[in-house]
């Protein structure tokens, strides 16, 4: 739902009063190889030359939105109101797909409307939208595969400046949303899947935190069965199973000092099942 944001203009005493622009964030699927997220902090830098670059991380993997839709709404939380989260895991890049500015709980995000931002639509609101479509904020003749730089790093770029959020262009009612995999309660438990697999192999469900509502007994993935659930990986000995609540707030299956997807031979949509 749209709702009344009383921020229109980035605030720089928000970020502390320190008098420093405020901190702009990246997170993309680009990787570090080709210079991609170099361009783009060289366009933000042309514009606003004192702003706070952050590199969240350039490492999901290609053309897996929800992957980043998941990172960037827990990262975004511990960053201060006024930071500027351009994100960028955009396969449709030079196609119909809407370019966005978005306001919400006072920080902005900037990317392709394409399901990104799906999470903090859900957990920031009230939230403000509006398709990227005044000229003043891109660069000059956008080229069509690098959004990244010409429009969403340029319009971070002004945002920081202080130009108005509200001159990007027109609102957006209706924000693309991914059709996000449901976990679904039964007098039994819980049945979720795995939706995502970090770097260290452990694998988060789209069990949330809030359908816990009972102690869970057991917990059933692939041919394994887990008992109950841990507060921390220390908590069993080394190479055995566990699971437990990890920080984005979502039920995860890790093997202690191990790679979980390789042990356990486990990818995302592999289902899981708690009972209570």
């Amino acid at each position: 739902m749209i709702g009344h944001v009383n921020a229109n203009r980035v605030d720089r005493e928000q970020t502390g009063g320190d008098g420093l622009e405020p901190v702009i964030t990246f997170t993309t699927d680009f990787g570090t190889r080709d210079g991609y997220t170099a361009q783009m902090k060289g366009v933000v830098l042309g514009i606003c030359p004192g702003a706070r670059l952050i590199d969240v991380t350039h490492d999901i993997r290609p053309y897996a939105i929800l992957e980043g839709a998941l990172v960037l709404n827990a990262v975004s939380r511990h960053f201060p109101e006024g930071t500027i989260h351009v994100g960028v895991v955009d396969p449709g890049v030079g196609g119909p797909r809407r370019e966005m500015a978005l306001n919400a709980g006072n920080r902005f995000y900037v990317g392709p409307d394409n399901g990104l931002f799906s999470f903090i639509f859900d957990s920031c609101q009230p939230w403000e939208a509006r398709a990227i479509s005044n000229s003043d904020y891109m660069l000059p003749d956008p080229h069509p595969t690098f959004h990244g730089r010409d429009v969403f790093s340029a319009t971070a770029a002004h945002l920081c400046a202080g130009r108005p959020f509200d001159l990007v262009g027109p609102p957006i009612q209706d924000p693309v949303r991914l059709n996000l995999p449901q976990a679904f309660q039964s007098q039994d438990g819980i049945r979720g899947q795995i939706i995502y697999v970090d770097r260290f192999g452990n694998l988060t469900s789209n069990i949330s935190a809030q359908m816990l509502t009972r102690k869970a007994r057991s917990i059933e993935v692939g041919n394994l069965v887990i008992q109950g659930i841990r507060r921390f990986f220390g908590e069993v000995s080394e190479g055995e199973p566990l699971a437990l609540i990890n920080s984005f707030g979502f039920l995860e299956i890790a093997v202690n000092m191990r790679d979980a997807s390789e042990v356990l031979d486990l990818r995302t949509g592999a289902d899981v099942r708690l009972l209570w």
